[in-house]
This record gives structure tokens, C-alpha cells and sequence, in this order.
């Protein structure tokens, strides 16, 4: 340990004297997009290979029992890994996050390095009815937070590596770079200069780059548009508009009160049932 500090310090020494805090914080967005991109890659072939293990070598049948056990089997194999393996708990992704930047400076636990991506593929993997967006921001943020401590940078630099890696496992998870640099922008909510978006814009490219790599250019939502766009259509869609904020009003409403009550339940065995 003492020898890889030893290192650690020549190549800060090193860094300091040959490479300005720009140039350098450039190439960590765009080593951080990378590594998001990967997180994002191994969560989803995670879940992938758990699903194909259930529905291909124990041969389900789709209305087998079994897709009402594997859930449980998913949960109980997190509970174990949370609370006797890392013996910590497993927040929310952006919870978390938004967390972190607002009591510990932007610094997230080193469990959240790899705890978020084996929690959410045996949760999802065995047919747990949440997202994977939250825990693959939570995962590349944790690698632009860390990064920045290890490389002893400032609170605002650390900030805006923990953006660059929301922005690249977003842009990774759904293939979507504008996207990517949206959300870190307005759900992060990060106050950084103009100079600093360009960073959010090579993690969240790089992000995207290395989930086409390894998952191929197909995207997650296929459409085509059928009708050409109509003026005297704009009513309609500032109803759907008006309709889909109540609707996700409610939604975050139901989610907070249910999570609430949830809480309240002491006993984990409780919990499970």
C-alpha cells in the first residue's frame, strides 16, 4: 500500500508539473465516460445472462410458478449481499447522488464503485420490477467522484467529474448523448461555467461510443413516425403535456408515501413479504 502511494504521488508530482488542470480534467471526462460506458455495459449484460439462465437452462414456461419465486430468490440474494457482504446499505442511484453533492461535497462511499451494479442485476435480473438507470448513474458517478479525490482535485472539479459520470451512464444506457448532458445539467442540477459542459459533452460522447462497442447501434426505443406534424394539432399535445405532468405528479406522490410506510417495517423478513 505504502509503494502505491509512492506511486501515486510521482504521478501527481508528474502531472502538476507537465499537464494543466484543462488539459487534464479533459482527458479524466473522457476516461470517465469510458469507464460509465462499461458500467452501463455490465449492468445490462448482467441482467441479461440472470434472465437467460432462468429462461433458457431451466426452461420456464411462461406461466410457471417460477416467475412468481425468481423475484423473491433476486431479493433475498441482495438482502445477503447488502447486509452480510459490504454490510452497508444500497441507496437509490440519483438519491444518492444528489445526496452526496449536497452533505458530502460530491464524494460517494467506495462500495457505490461496483455495490449498485451486483444489487440491481440480481434485483432485475430475477424479474424485480425497477430501472436500471439509477443504479448506472449511480456507478459512474461514483467513478467521477473517486477519481477526482484520488487525484486530490478541488470540490468544484470533483462536481463536475461526477457530472461527466452521469452524463456518460446515462448517454451509455440509452444510447442518447444530448440526453446524457441534460440530465446532469437540470437532475444533477451542477452550477458549472460553459467551459465546463464541454466535459459533460465528451463523457456523455464517450459514453455512447463504448455502448455501441460492446451492445451494437440498435437503440432501446424503436419508432417510426407514421404522420407528418400538424399545426392544428399543438392543442392535443399541450393536453398529452398537461396530463402527463398530473400523471407524473401522482406518480411521485404514490412513490414517496408508499416508500414512507415501507420504511416504517423493522424487520427485513417483513419487509421481503
Amino acid at each position: 500500500m505504502k509503494q502505491v502511494n509512492e506511486i501515486l504521488k510521482k504521478i501527481l508530482s508528474w502531472r502538476i508539473k507537465y499537464i494543466s488542470n484543462k488539459q487534464f480534467l479533459y482527458f479524466l471526462s473522457l476516461v470517465i465516460g469510458i469507464i460509465a460506458g462499461t458500467g452501463a455495459v455490465v449492468i445490462k449484460r448482467s441482467v441479461r445472462a440472470i434472465h437467460n439462465l432462468l429462461n433458457n437452462d431451466l426452461s420456464l414456461d411462461l406461466h410457471t410458478y417460477l416467475y412468481f419465486i425468481a423475484p423473491i430468490f433476486g431479493i433475498i440474494a441482495t438482502i445477503v449481499f447488502c447486509k452480510y457482504l459490504i454490510n452497508r446499505t444500497v441507496m437509490h442511484g440519483i438519491p444518492t447522488v444528489l445526496y452526496s453533492i449536497s452533505k458530502a461535497k460530491g464524494i460517494l462511499k467506495k462500495h457505490n464503485l461496483y455495490s449498485s451494479v451486483i444489487s440491481s442485476a440480481l434485483t432485475v435480473g430475477f424479474g424485480g420490477s425497477v430501472g436500471l438507470e439509477g443504479p448506472t448513474v449511480a456507478t459512474g458517478a461514483a467513478f467521477g467522484s473517486n477519481i477526482g479525490k484520488w487525484f486530490n482535485l478541488e470540490q468544484k472539479q470533483v462536481l463536475v467529474l461526477l457530472g461527466c459520470g452521469c452524463s456518460g451512464a446515462m448517454s451509455a444506457i440509452f444510447k442518447a448523448p444530448i440526453a446524457g448532458v441534460v440530465f446532469a445539467l437540470e437532475v444533477i442540477m451542477l452550477d458549472i461555467s460553459m467551459s465546463s459542459i464541454v466535459l459533460l459533452l465528451i463523457s456523455s460522447a464517450t459514453g455512447a461510443l463504448t455502448s455501441y462497442f460492446f451492445l451494437g447501434q440498435n437503440v432501446l426505443y424503436t419508432f417510426n413516425i407514421q404522420e407528418k406534424f400538424q399545426m392544428a394539432d399543438v392543442s392535443f399535445y399541450l393536453m398529452l403535456g398537461i396530463v402527463c405532468g398530473f400523471v407524473s405528479l401522482y406518480f411521485n406522490k404514490m412513490y414517496i408515501f408508499l416508500t414512507n410506510r415501507f420504511e416504517k417495517i423493522k424487520f427485513w423478513y417483513h419487509k421481503l413479504l
